[in-house]
């Protein structure tokens, strides 16, 4: 591990995964091909739920937030669609929904809950937005107090 940032010259605290100064991740620094933003930051740190889903209802990856929303781990969460962690009520509107991100139509205001692993419901208020030709949803959620 450097002492010093390779991006930018900053000293480094022990242990350090990111750069203080400039944000950049160690291992993007070392290989000299960093971004000037590090979006894997922005997604770790995100204070909102982020996440890579398919239109097979599952999940692909999911940032920390998640874990601290609902309990579950990021594989526990990856393992199986979901529908799974869907409230009954809402599994109906939330196929449908996906249905729609499979078609090509962004998600702007959906809401659904979901399970926490302690066995309570959270409600979510989701935005969306499909890759056109991939199958890839892109999407962040809030948990809604409405």
């Amino acid at each position: 591990m450097p002492d010093k940032c390779l991006r930018c010259q900053h000293r480094l605290p022990k242990s350090a995964n990111y750069c203080p100064s400039c944000g950049v991740s160690m291992a993007l620094a070392a290989t000299g091909e960093h971004p000037i933003v590090d979006f894997e930051r922005f997604f770790v740190y995100g204070v909102d739920l982020m996440c890579l889903a398919g239109t097979d209802a599952r999940f692909i990856v999911v940032n920390p937030a998640f874990e601290r929303a609902l309990g579950y781990t990021a594989a526990e969460l990856t393992a199986e669609p979901f529908l799974r962690f869907i409230h009954p009520d809402d599994t109906d509107a939330t196929v449908a929904e996906v249905g729609k991100l499979a078609d090509g139509t962004p998600t702007l205001a959906f809401t659904n809950r979901y399970r926490r692993k302690d066995g309570s419901y959270v409600r979510l208020h989701w935005r969306a937005y499909p890759e056109p030709g991939t199958g890839l949803i892109y999407a962040t959620a809030r948990i809604s107090t409405a």
